[in-house]
C-alpha cells in the first residue's frame, strides 16, 4: 500500500511541474438538465476520413481526420486525428482506445495492448484523441489536456460533450464500413469518456475501463491531480455542492449503460491517488456491479501492471466476442 502511495505521489509532484499560470475560471452560461442528456449528446453524422499510406505486417496504417461537430472556437481543437491499424482480414473486431487526461501522445496504451494485438490477435485499432489534447492542444497551452478540464466551468462542460459526440460519430463510422464488434478501452480520463459513452450509445459491444474516472466534481475537489483547479474555483466563490450541480451531466452513474452488463469490465487500483477508490466504487454500485477487477496498487500501475491490465483485458474481450458468437477471435 505504502510503495503504490508514494510512487503515485511522486508522479503527482512531477506532474504539477506544469500547471496553469493564470486562473482560468469562468461561470457556467447555461447548466443542461439531467433530463435532456439524450439530446445533450446526440450522436451527429459526420465525414470521417481514413488514409492509411503505410503497410506494416498485416496492417495499413494512417490516420482517421474529421472536423467536429461541436464547435469549441478553437480551429485547432475542433479538428481531430487519430491513429488507425487495420488488418487485412475483413472480419477483425474494432478497438477504441481513449486516452487519459494531460497524456501527450498513445505510448502508455500502446505499450499494454499494440504488439499483443499486432501479433496475437489481428484487430483494427483505432487510437482516439480527446479535446485539447495531442496536436489538438493550442498554441497557447502549457500542457495537454488544461483546456479540456479547467474551472472554465462551461468550456469543461462543451469538452465532455464533444469528446462524446466525436467518438459517436467515430464509432458509426465504423460500423457503416464493417458489421464487426465494437470494444472500447478506456485509460483514466479516457475510461470516464468510454463509460459516459456507454451510457448513450447502442452501437457498443464490449466496454474495458481501466483507472477510470466517475464524477469531475468529485475528482477535481477530492484528489490532489484537481489542487490547483479547485483553488481556482474556490477564489471565485465556487464550493462543492455548486461544482456538483454544474457538472452532473456529465456523470457516468447518472445513468445505466446501453451496453450490456456482461460486456462490460471495470478495473480500478486500491491505492489510486489520481482517481479514488469511493469514485470508482460509486459508479460499480450505480451500474449494479458488473464486472470489477481492483489492482493492489496505484494510478502507476498503468505503467508497473502492463502486462497484468493487458492479459485481463485481453482475455475478457476475446470471451465476450466468442459468446456474442460474433466473430472469430484469432484472426492472424
Amino acid at each position: 500500500m505504502y510503495f503504490s502511495k508514494i510512487i503515485d505521489l511522486y508522479a503527482l509532484n512531477d506532474l504539477h511541474k506544469n500547471r496553469s499560470k493564470e486562473f482560468q475560471y469562468s461561470p457556467p452560461i447555461v447548466i443542461p438538465e439531467i433530463t435532456d442528456r439524450e439530446n445533450f449528446y446526440q450522436m451527429k453524422a459526420v465525414d470521417i476520413l481514413f488514409n492509411t499510406p503505410y503497410k506494416q505486417k498485416d496492417y495499413s496504417v494512417g490516420t482517421f481526420t474529421f472536423q467536429s461537430t461541436i464547435s469549441s472556437g478553437d480551429s485547432i481543437n475542433d479538428y481531430i486525428t487519430g491513429e488507425l491499424f487495420l488488418n487485412r482480414n475483413v472480419d477483425a473486431p474494432n478497438v477504441i482506445f481513449v486516452h487519459g487526461w494531460r497524456m501527450e501522445s498513445n505510448d502508455r496504451i500502446k505499450k499494454i495492448f499494440h504488439n499483443r494485438i499486432v501479433n496475437n490477435l489481428g484487430w483494427n485499432m483505432y487510437y482516439f484523441t480527446l479535446p485539447y489534447h495531442f496536436q489538438r492542444k493550442p498554441e497557447n497551452s502549457l500542457y495537454s489536456g488544461e483546456y479540456m478540464i479547467s474551472a472554465n466551468i462551461q468550456r469543461t462542460i462543451q469538452s465532455t460533450k464533444q469528446a462524446i459526440i466525436d467518438l459517436r460519430a467515430l464509432i458509426h463510422r465504423i460500423k457503416a464500413q464493417n458489421n464487426n464488434p465494437i470494444i472500447l478501452v478506456g485509460v483514466s480520463l479516457g475510461g470516464f469518456i468510454t463509460n459516459l459513452a456507454a451510457t448513450l450509445e447502442s452501437e457498443i459491444d464490449v466496454l474495458i475501463s481501466i483507472f477510470y474516472a466517475n464524477r469531475l466534481s468529485y475528482s477535481i475537489w477530492n484528489t490532489i491531480p484537481g489542487k490547483f483547479i479547485k483553488e481556482d474555483l474556490e477564489c471565485h466563490g465556487v464550493n462543492y455542492n455548486d461544482l456538483i450541480k454544474y457538472w452532473k451531466i456529465t456523470e457516468p452513474s447518472q445513468a445505466i449503460p446501453i451496453v450490456k452488463k456482461d460486456n462490460i469490465l471495470l478495473i480500478s487500483a486500491k491505492y489510486d491517488q489520481y482517481v479514488h477508490i469511493e469514485d470508482t466504487n460509486y459508479l460499480w454500485d450505480s451500474w449494479g456491479k458488473p464486472t470489477r477487477y481492483v489492482y493492489n496498487c496505484g494510478h502507476s500501475g498503468i505503467v508497473l501492471n502492463r502486462k497484468k491490465i493487458a492479459e485481463d483485458t485481453l482475455g475478457f474481450i476475446e470471451k465476450r466476442i466468442k459468446s456474442e458468437n460474433k466473430v472469430d477471435v484469432s484472426l492472424c
